[in-house]
Formats: structure tokens, sequence, C-alpha cells
């Protein structure tokens, strides 16, 4: 669906069902119009673009580091940006990133600990958390504390929000996040209701409510960069993970975020041009699943 990019961090669909996309670098597009600089944004390390949602109004958030700091905004028509949290702390490595809407219409963001793990436990930080935000006014609470870098969280049809996190050397987790929740981060890794060692670095996920694939319906999707390869959970009574299913292993190298669209296709981005991969010709590119 599209080549040539750099690093793409985070897909969205729109109300109309038009795909959105960020760039690490700063770049925001909407498929088949001109990319647009977000300004403010600083790319450094894993920091930069990131997080991206879009909420039923067509109104569009993003989460970038700047040069302070990591911050949630909302872009307004006119060009300007309305802050709705700041002073998260940046770092070359553990920013988190992810956006989700959830429960209640709350926008969800993830943060990091910054390469800093004591800051996931202290409760007067907003690091190694995933925050409850409100889309209208701002201001943000913290819903889940302990968590070292989570880089996916999507919410199911019943208002579960599941996401996944990198451990350090093993131990990257699959969780389903309630108010309260605690990680375990630094004192403990691995304890989420699917882990994973070696590490396989989960990133962006998406919960298939299409219906052109009938048989993902309910399914987690999730990507991996150092796995390279789409995965597929599905759940049993109490939320119990009961099957995995590994797709495309290998075939287009590192991905880092996964979306179904409104025609029940799912859309997944590569990350080869993040430092950390080897871009093949066209790189980093848009890529659209579906029945044959």
């Amino acid at each position: 669906m599209a080549r040539g990019l750099d690093t793409v961090w985070a897909m969205a669909f729109d109300p109309d069902g038009r795909l959105w996309f960020t760039e690490r670098g700063g770049r925001l597009t909407r498929l088949g119009e001109p990319a647009r600089n977000v300004a403010g944004v600083v790319e450094s390390g894993e920091g930069g673009l990131m997080g991206l949602e879009i909420d039923g109004r067509g109104r569009v958030f993003v989460m970038y580091t700047s040069a302070t700091d990591n911050r949630v905004v909302r872009l307004e028509p006119d060009g300007s940006q309305t802050v709705l949290v700041d002073g998260i702390a940046r770092a070359a490595i553990h920013n988190g990133g992810r956006l989700s809407f959830g429960p209640q219409g709350s926008l969800y963001a993830a943060t990091g600990d910054a390469a800093t793990p004591e800051l996931a436990q202290d409760q007067a930080s907003r690091n190694g958390k995933v925050l409850r935000i409100d889309p209208d006014g701002g201001g943000a609470e913290v819903f889940t504390s302990g968590h070292r870098n989570v880089q996916g969280l999507c919410a199911d049809a019943d208002g579960r929000l599941r996401a996944t996190e990198h451990g350090p050397d093993r131990g990257d987790e699959v969780n389903t996040l309630t108010a309260g929740f605690n990680g375990g981060w630094p004192g403990s890794v691995g304890t989420g209701i699917q882990n994973y060692t070696p590490t396989i670095a989960p990133a962006g996920c998406a919960v298939y409510t299409g219906g052109l694939i009938s048989s993902w319906q309910g399914s987690m999707l999730f990507v991996t960069l150092k796995g390279q390869d789409l995965r597929r959970l599905t759940f049993g009574v109490g939320g119990s993970v009961t099957g995995e299913e590994v797709l495309f292993d290998g075939d287009f190298g590192r991905l880092r975020d996964v979306a179904v669209a409104p025609d029940g296709s799912v859309y997944l981005a590569t990350s080869n041009r993040d430092g950390r991969g080897s871009p093949a010709g066209g790189d980093d590119r848009i890529l659209r699943v579906a029945p044959g």
C-alpha cells in the first residue's frame, strides 16, 4: 500500500475509512495525500513521532518526543497542538509511545521507564506506566504501573485492554490491563498471560473484529520486531490464552504495527529502517493482508 517510508511507527483509520500513519522522524500521512511534519518532534534513539489514534469525530492524537520530554497532543485543524500530557521523561531507549482508545472513551498512553527502572514503581512519575487521559480536557492519571517498555495497546469488544511489553533479555509479556495493575518491573519479568523467552520484542497490537477472516474473530493480533512475524492469540473463558499462530515469519523483516481496516483486511507496518533492521528494497512498507 505504501513504500519508501522511514520507520513507520503507528497506523490508524479515520471515520471515513482512510489510513493514517506516523514515521518516527516526524511525518504524519493520510494515505494517498502529501505528508505533513508534526512541529516539535525530535527523533533521538528510539524516540520521535510514535503513537497515533483517531476518534469517532476524526480528531487526531499523537505521542512524540520533544527536545525536553515525551508528550501526548491533539492536533487541531488549524495546525496547532493542544497538549494533553507532557513532562514524561525521555531517553535514548524505552520511551513507550503507544496510544489506544479503550473503555469509556478514555485515551490510554504507554510510557517507558526511560532507562531508569526505578521510575516504573515511583507513583510520582509518569514513566513506566499506562496513563488514562481525558481526550477533551487533558490531564492524566496512572492506570497501571510497573512497566519496562509497553509497545502495544489494544482493546477488545468487551472493553478489556491488552498490552505487549518488552522484557530485558527474557520475559517479553502479553498482559490484560485493569485499573491498578502492577507489572512488577524491575522486580520481576515474564509474569504475563503469555510470555516469551528468548525475547521476540512484541510491538503494536489489534483485536480482530472484522468479518473478512471469520476464523480470526476476537483474536489478538500483534507484530514483533526481533521475531519478525505476526502472531495471533486466541482466548478461552476467563481470558487465558488457548492458542497461538505465527504468520509471515521472517518474510518482511521487523514489524512495528498492525491495524484492522474497516473492510476486515489487516495492515502491517515494517520497521527495517529503525537502526536495528536490514532494509530491503522499498522499505519501509505498509502491507495489506487479505484472503486470496
